[in-house]
């Protein structure tokens, strides 16, 4: 479509406070009927860039914004945020900060109120939320009690119901299985057959890859460097993990069932499945973050004390608290090892960020955070790893699976809960696959080529996994 952009930044540049370096400068325009796909390497400046298009900054980010920036003409430093919000839907990469409703109904309502819609209107847009993502049958259900996905798409579905002119979307695949995310697609590309400007900051590019007229930038590519991995911990050995009956029950819902494992260390194991499988959920129990019914048992040949994994959350919001990169890594280690600590922060590209408060690091930087506070803590006999490639660039992935590795080779077990199936397909020993809160499949990677479509009780397993995972590899 022609005319003027509904999105224009013009020699754009913003520096947060608390960095002397500006993430910038950004030309970029997006007219009416556009679908626009922004990748680059985790902290090249996505996240900061989004915030800049949608209007946040500097309404809700405190720096120096230099350039121009309008939306639907206007500079967008000069109109008030709840004007640009009518104008401009943004999904954050963090669903759970934008969270405000007590359940997925209300959340999406609230939106509808507060554009004055009539209550007829507002049911019609309601429904129609509800159902373009998947979300029927949540309802009810209280927000922060979905999975990282489902809150996700819950997200997606509040603010594309308000019917904006554009939407600016932040990672908005990065917890979703691979169905959702294509659905999820199809839906964004069906609003910019209707006019909307569409412009979504995604590492996983293979799923926009069918998609016509669409517009495909790089704002950086990734380092290509291997470097050596430094000794990241001792040996453990003998470590084994064992499951007999586990289930959860969440509010009255089986969320799992029967779960029965015999897990040796010096593996690194996949969990696979749709979101909601309860993944998640099965991690937290292992780390003893979650009560349970049945029995999990750690056990360490030649040693009496009790084993511990370690778990990084989805969302690694919840577990950083710190006021320094440096001060997070080293909480509670009562006699740090500096030189370990200098090759685990150099080793996660985190050397250049050990003054910096880590919630103003972007999501990928967090998530490796997270690791680092893992790989500094004594006594552990294996890692429990929730979506660790989320937010992450292809050079940063490959990064992972060599560390995950590696520590497999020190007898860790590494439990990895993951979407990406080319990375689990290329790193891991052994699959796992949850449905329902069910153990419903077992093997190794290459039994990703030969899960056909099939259904129990409600499962799909696709049949183009395999080429899934090649269309990721190609995107990286």
């Amino acid at each position: 479509m022609s005319g003027p952009p509904l999105i224009s930044a013009d020699g754009v540049s913003f520096r947060y406070l608390t960095r002397s370096q500006a993430v910038g400068p950004f030309d970029f325009e997006a007219q009416a009927g556009e679908f626009h796909l922004i990748s680059g390497p985790s902290g090249c400046g996505k996240s900061t860039l989004a915030r800049v298009l949608s209007g946040l900054i500097p309404h809700l980010y405190r720096g120096d914004l230099e350039g121009a920036m309008h939306i639907a003409g206007r500079r967008s430093d000069a109109v008030p945020l709840w004007q640009l919000s009518a104008l401009v839907g943004f999904v954050s990469q963090n669903p759970a900060a934008q969270l405000l409703g007590s359940s997925v109904a209300d959340e999406i309502v609230f939106g509808l109120e507060n554009l004055g819609l009539t209550a007829t209107d507002i049911e019609i847009r309601l429904q129609a939320a509800l159902a373009a993502f998947g979300l029927d049958g949540l309802a009810t259900r209280d927000p922060r009690t979905l999975s990282g996905g489902e809150q996700q798409k819950l997200i997606l579905a509040a603010v594309t119901a308000r019917q904006p002119t554009a939407l600016v979307l932040d990672e908005p695949l990065s917890m979703l299985d691979g169905a959702s995310a294509d659905a999820v697609v199809a839906h964004l590309d069906r609003l910019r057959r209707e006019g909307v400007a569409v412009v979504a900051f995604e590492h996983r590019a293979a799923f926009f890859a069918q998609l016509e007229h669409l517009q495909h930038r790089q704002l950086l590519r990734a380092e290509s460097t291997a470097a050596p991995l430094p000794d990241l911990a001792e040996r453990v050995p003998d470590f084994r993990l064992i499951l007999n009956g586990v289930g959860v029950e969440l509010s009255g819902r089986a969320v799992l069932q029967g779960i029965e494992l015999d897990l040796a260390g010096g593996q690194v194991i996949a969990l696979v499945g749709a979101n909601g499988a309860g993944k998640t959920t099965l991690l937290r129990a292992i780390a003893g973050l979650q009560a349970h019914s049945g029995r999990i048992t750690g056990r360490v040949v030649g040693s009496a004390a009790s084993p511990r994994m370690g778990l990084c959350f989805q969302n690694p919001d919840r577990q950083i608290f710190n006021p320094t990169v440096r001060q997070e890594i080293l909480f509670g280690v009562a006699e740090p090892d500096e030189r370990v600590y200098r090759s685990v922060v150099t080793l996660l590209g985190l050397a250049g960020y050990e003054d910096t408060p880590p919630l103003l690091l972007s999501e990928g930087e967090k998530k490796r955070l997270a690791l680092a506070t893992l790989l500094l803590r004594p006594g552990l006999c294996g890692v429990c790893l929730d979506e660790p490639t989320l937010g992450q660039d292809g050079h940063h992935r490959q990064l992972l699976g060599r560390i995950v590795k590696r520590l497999a080779a020190a007898g860790y077990l590494c439990l990895i809960a993951t979407h990406d199936l080319a990375w689990a397909a290329e790193w891991s020993d052994q699959l796992l696959m949850l449905h329902a809160g069910r153990l419903v499949a077992a093997g190794p990677p290459s039994s990703l080529h030969g899960w056909q479509t099939r259904q129990r009780d409600g499962l799909v397993l696709p049949n183009n996994i395999a080429t899934r995972c090649a269309l990721e590899n190609q995107a990286l």
